[in-house]
C-alpha cells in the first residue's frame, strides 16, 4: 500500500485535514505549513490517488490537451504555456498529438476521455469528424488557436486583422513588386483567414501576389517556395506560420537565396529561434501565452460548472518589426 495523507500527518504531528488542505492548495493554511507538508509528501513518496479522487469528487484534476502537431514549434510553445497555467491552477495535463489529421485527433480525444479528463483544450486539425463532434459535446472543451465547427465549444483565437493592416502600412513604403503568400490548409480557420487578410492587403497596396494553401509542415513550405521560384523569385514571402517559414528558408537556401537579405520574410507566430536565425524577419506575434492563459481560464470555469452560452474570445496579435528597422519594434 502506498503512502497516504495519514502517514504525512503522523510524520509531522498535525491533523489529516491540515494535510489535505495543503495538498489542495487551500488558502486556509499558511504558506510555511503548506511548504512543509509538500516537502514531507515528496520525501515519503506520496502520490495522489487520482481514481479515488475522481470517485469522491467526480473530478480527476486532469485536463486533456490535443495539439495540432507536436513537431511544429508553435505547438510545443503553446503546450508549454498551457502546462504552466494548469500548474498554477493546481491542474495537471495529458498531451496528445493530433498530427494535423482529423481522424488522429478523434482517436486522441477518445483516448483522453477514457482517462477521465475533466476538460479538453484542442487545436482543430480541420473539419471535425462526426465522432469528434459527439465527444466534445460530452465534456467541457475549448478550441484554441483555430475555430471548431461543433456545438457548445468555447473558442480562443488570435485576431490578426489590425496587425495585418499595420503590416501593409509598413510594406507600402518598401520597394516590393511581387509577393508570395503561403498559408495553411483551407480547412483550418487560420489557413483561410490569414490568406484572405494578406491577399487583400497586398492587393490594396498594389503588390502583385501569388498564393498557396499547404500543410503546416516544414517540407510543404520548402516545396511551395521552390515551385513558386520556377516561375520567378518574389521580393517578399509571407508565411502563415513559423513551421512553414522554416521550410521556406530551406527552399530559398537550396537555390542560393538568402532569406531576409535577398528576399524579405514575413511570418506569423513569434518563435525565438526564428528571429535569431533571421534578424530581419517581420513577425506577427499571435500571443501564444495570452491564448493559453485565456483558454485555461475558460476551461476551469466550465469544469467548475459554468453553463453559459459558448464563448468566442480573441487575443489581438501584434506586428513586430526587425530591430534593424528605423522604426520602433512594434506598432
Amino acid at each position: 500500500m502506498g503512502v497516504t495523507i495519514r502517514d504525512i500527518a503522523q510524520e509531522l504531528g498535525i491533523n489529516i485535514s491540515t494535510v489535505s488542505r495543503c495538498l489542495n492548495n487551500s488558502p486556509q493554511v499558511s504558506e510555511k505549513t503548506r511548504i512543509k507538508v509538500l516537502s514531507t509528501a515528496r520525501h515519503l513518496g506520496y502520490r495522489r490517488d487520482v481514481r479515488a479522487q475522481a470517485l469522491r469528487t467526480g473530478k480527476s484534476g486532469i485536463v486533456g490537451v490535443v495539439v495540432g502537431d507536436i513537431v511544429n514549434p508553435f505547438f510545443a510553445q503553446l503546450a508549454d504555456q498551457i502546462e504552466k497555467k494548469a500548474r498554477a491552477l493546481d491542474l495537471r495535463i495529458m498531451i496528445c498529438n493530433g498530427g494535423e489529421d482529423p481522424l488522429k485527433q478523434e482517436q486522441a480525444v477518445a483516448a483522453l476521455l477514457e482517462q477521465q479528463v475533466d476538460g479538453l483544450l484542442l487545436t482543430p486539425a480541420g473539419s471535425p469528424t462526426p465522432a469528434l463532434q459527439s465527444y466534445v459535446a460530452e465534456i467541457p472543451t475549448v478550441a484554441i488557436d483555430r475555430s471548431l465547427e461543433a456545438e457548445n465549444v468555447d473558442i480562443v483565437v488570435a485576431d490578426d486583422a489590425q496587425a495585418v493592416t499595420e503590416l501593409m502600412q509598413y510594406l507600402k513604403n518598401g520597394d516590393y513588386n511581387s509577393a508570395v503568400v503561403i498559408s495553411g490548409p483551407y480547412t483550418t480557420s487560420t489557413g483561410r483567414i490569414r490568406q484572405r487578410l494578406l491577399q487583400q492587403g497586398l492587393s490594396d497596396i498594389g503588390i502583385k501576389t501569388r498564393t498557396a494553401n499547404i500543410a503546416y509542415q516544414e517540407e510543404s513550405g520548402e516545396k511551395a517556395i521552390v515551385d513558386f521560384m520556377q516561375e520567378s523569385v518574389p521580393d517578399l514571402v509571407l508565411c502563415a506560420s513559423g513551421v512553414i517559414t522554416l521550410g521556406v528558408i530551406e527552399g530559398l537556401r537550396s537555390r542560393g537565396i538568402r532569406a531576409g537579405v535577398d528576399v524579405d520574410i514575413v511570418t506569423f507566430d513569434r518563435l525565438t529561434w526564428l528571429s535569431a536565425a533571421i534578424p530581419a524577419v517581420i513577425t506577427i506575434d499571435t500571443k501564444i501565452a495570452e491564448m493559453a492563459d485565456l483558454g485555461m481560464q475558460i476551461l476551469q470555469q466550465r469544469i467548475a460548472g459554468y453553463t453559459g452560452a459558448p464563448l468566442i474570445k480573441t487575443v489581438t496579435s501584434q506586428l513586430v518589426l526587425p530591430e534593424t528597422s528605423n522604426t520602433e519594434n512594434s506598432w
